[in-house]
Formats: structure tokens, C-alpha cells, sequence
């Protein structure tokens, strides 16, 4: 075996993940718990998430979420909705986005919890970032996507994504064997055995855990490197592939009444039947100052970003007609390209199955850091010694 010819790419894999391991552990970590970031949440928050037995004992079935939000709004015109989801379990209260109305002032609150059963207001909070449990996991997303550091965070954690990605594609081909036959050589890098040394236990596990999921951390070192430089780089690089290709039409004459939140799930369920689609309504926002209601449509009718994500319609108010569509499973290839980001690094793109692969990979991506570090610690001696010795032979 010579080693010389590999010796530059190994001193180049050992460099690039010194330098990025300790963000890069710090990534590996939080995205681990970003994996469940809401049932955590809903845990974490139980006071406000939770509706309370009694009401659910009752026995009657709950009503539908949109004309509850729709009774909210008029009893309490002291908020003003932005979103909330359609799909409520009994278990659980509303959660809703809401702003308070112009001219008022209070605590600062972007949340209202409604009962269940009676829509009125149970709980509230600000669910921005802050080292608190009502803001706790926002504040693990900013630590994990720019380190509470703004766009100077968000370029630090870009760079720690090239480094990985590119010491990650180094150390895939040092896994290659330097005798053939290839293929039962390289079939001894996939394997750990747990009767070896420690030392050798750890660089087989360094070695194996990279190659048995290097499809999936290939996907988050990427799409990593697309998030942190959207901007710079990832949404120019679409806008010159596919243009601009968003769906917008009048909005038409008014109607007697303006649109509510229930008319509008109505009507966006009635629009994907005539577009021979057959999701569902999963979630509605709302945009007062532009006087248009969305309403989001999924394929099992949650909020949820399997394959490329929601389709979303958006609605005058006035005159009730579709006046913007962003659907990127039907023309938008634009949306398709900047959707197949979050999806993917989330792993939410396929379900449970997906989200729990790039858990693993979390998990895969933080013992790399361990394991590596112990190897460079644990071969330094050995390079320090071999330099000494070989200094003692020129003196």
C-alpha cells in the first residue's frame, strides 16, 4: 500500500473538518432536535396547547376550525388573524397568528390559543426566539441556521456547508481501496467490528456510518450550502433557469359580502376540484392590508411539506375569485426549484419515514465530528513522533 499519492487529500479531509467540526457539531445537534421542533414545542407549551379534558369528556363533537376563527374575529376585533390551521384534533386548542389591531397596545403576542369548542381565546404568547419555553425552539432554529448572528451568522454556517460538503466528498473516495480487487476491498469499508481495538473501532465507524448514509447527508450538506446563500446564490441561479412563471388573474367584481375564513376553504375546496386536484384544505392565511384570504392545500389535508410542499390559493375577499396561485406541482417551476429545499433538508419530503432518516443523520453527521476528531487526535501522535524521530536522524 503507498499512502503518498493520498496524502495530500487526507491532510485536505483532516483540515476542512477541524475547521468546520465545531459549528458543524453545533448544526448536527440542534437540526437533531428541529426534527421534532413541534411535537416539542406542544410538549414544552402544554398549558396552551392542550384543551383542557373536561371540554373533550363532554361528548360533543368539535366543530369545524374555520367558522370557529371566523367567530373569534368578530367577537374580538382587538386582533387581527393572519393564519391558523384546519386540522384540530379534539386534544388540542387553535393555535392562530395574530397582530393586534392598529392603534392598540399590550404585551407583545404573535399567538392566540382558542378553545377548542367555543373559540374563545385560552392562552397567548410571542413565539419569537428567546431562551425561554415559549420561544425556546425558534431560538434552537436561529442557533441552527445562523447562529443568532443575522446574515453574518447565516454566512459562517454557508461556509461550515462548503467545507462539509466538500470534505464529505474527499472522504468518500479515501474510502476507495488502493489494491484491486475493488469491490471486496472497498466491502471491508462498510463494516465495523466490535471485537477490534478502539482506535481501529472508531475509524471504522467514521468510515462505515459515512458511507451507509452518504445519500442522505450528501442531500443536507447541500441543500445546507442552497439555504445559507439563497439569496447570493441558490434563487439567481433558479430565476435564470425558469424565470418568473407566477399564476395571477384579476380579482373581479365584488360580491354582496366579503369573503370569511369558512367561505374560503369552501371555495378553495370547490377551485381544486374544478383544477382536477384532490388535496385538501389544511391551512388558512390571511393578508388584511392586501384584502385577500390563502388558503393552503395539502395531499391528507395538514400542514405539511411532503414532496414539494403546499399548493396555495389566495382569494379577493370581494369579489371571491383566485387571484394568485402558487402550485409547484402544476407550471410554477420556479416554486418547484425554491420548495425542493426545505422539504428535502427537513426531511419532511416523504413523511415520518424521511424525517426519521435525516434524524439518523443528524445523529450520523455528530458522531463524525466525535470520531473524527478522536482519529486526528488519536494519529497525531504518531505523526509528531515520526517528525521528531526523522529531525533526530538530520541532527
Amino acid at each position: 500500500m503507498k499512502p503518498v499519492p493520498r496524502s495530500p487529500w487526507i491532510t485536505l479531509h483532516r483540515y476542512l473538518g477541524l475547521v468546520a467540526i465545531p459549528l458543524l457539531l453545533l448544526a448536527a445537534v440542534t437540526g437533531c432536535v428541529l426534527s421534532f421542533m413541534r411535537p416539542i414545542d406542544a410538549w414544552i407549551n402544554a398549558d396552551l396547547f392542550a384543551q383542557p379534558l373536561a371540554a373533550v369528556a363532554a361528548g360533543k363533537p368539535a366543530p369545524d376550525v374555520a367558522p370557529l376563527v371566523d367567530r373569534f374575529a368578530a367577537r374580538h376585533p382587538e386582533w387581527v388573524v393572519r393564519g391558523f390551521p384546519l386540522a384540530v384534533a379534539e386534544t388540542r386548542r387553535i393555535v392562530v397568528d395574530v397582530d393586534r389591531a392598529a392603534g392598540l397596545s399590550g404585551p407583545p403576542v404573535d399567538q392566540v390559543f382558542l378553545d377548542r369548542f367555543s373559540a374563545e381565546p385560552a392562552g397567548a404568547r410571542f413565539s419569537k426566539a428567546a431562551w425561554n419555553r415559549r420561544g425556546a425552539m425558534e431560538q434552537v432554529l436561529e442557533l441552527h441556521a445562523h447562529l443568532m448572528a443575522g446574515t453574518w451568522g447565516r454566512w459562517i454556517m454557508g461556509t461550515v456547508a462548503v467545507l462539509w460538503l466538500i470534505g464529505h466528498g474527499i472522504g468518500f473516495y479515501l474510502t476507495f481501496p488502493l489494491k484491486r480487487p475493488f469491490w471486496k476491498g472497498w466491502k471491508r469499508s462498510w463494516k465495523v467490528s466490535f471485537r477490534s481495538m478502539f482506535a481501529k473501532f472508531m475509524l471504522d465507524w467514521h468510515k462505515a456510518s459515512a458511507l451507509w448514509l452518504f445519500v442522505p447527508l450528501t442531500a443536507l450538506a447541500l441543500t445546507s450550502v442552497a439555504l445559507n446563500f439563497f439569496d447570493e446564490a441558490y434563487a439567481p441561479m433558479i430565476e435564470a433557469a425558469f424565470g418568473d412563471d407566477e399564476h395571477v388573474a384579476p380579482a373581479g367584481e365584488p360580491k354582496n359580502a366579503p369573503l370569511d375564513f369558512a367561505g374560503a376553504v369552501a371555495t378553495a375546496r370547490a377551485h381544486a376540484v374544478r383544477e382536477g386536484i384532490d388535496w385538501q384544505p389544511a391551512s388558512v392565511l390571511a393578508n388584511p392590508e392586501e384584502g385577500t384570504i390563502g388558503v393552503t392545500m395539502t395531499d391528507d389535508g395538514t400542514v405539511n411539506y411532503h414532496r414539494l410542499g403546499p399548493i396555495y390559493y389566495y382569494f379577493d375577499r370581494a369579489s371571491h375569485a383566485v387571484v394568485e396561485t402558487y402550485d409547484p406541482y402544476h407550471g410554477n417551476r420556479s416554486l418547484a426549484g425554491y420548495r425542493l429545499l426545505y422539504p428535502l433538508h427537513s426531511g419532511r419530503v416523504g413523511g415520518n419515514v424521511t424525517i426519521l432518516l435525516i434524524f439518523l443523520s443528524g445523529l450520523a453527521t455528530a458522531g463524525l465530528c466525535v470520531t473524527g476528531v478522536y482519529v486526528w487526535w488519536k494519529k497525531r501522535k504518531s505523526r509528531v513522533a515520526a517528525r521528531r524521530a526523522a529531525a533526530l536522524r538530520r541532527g
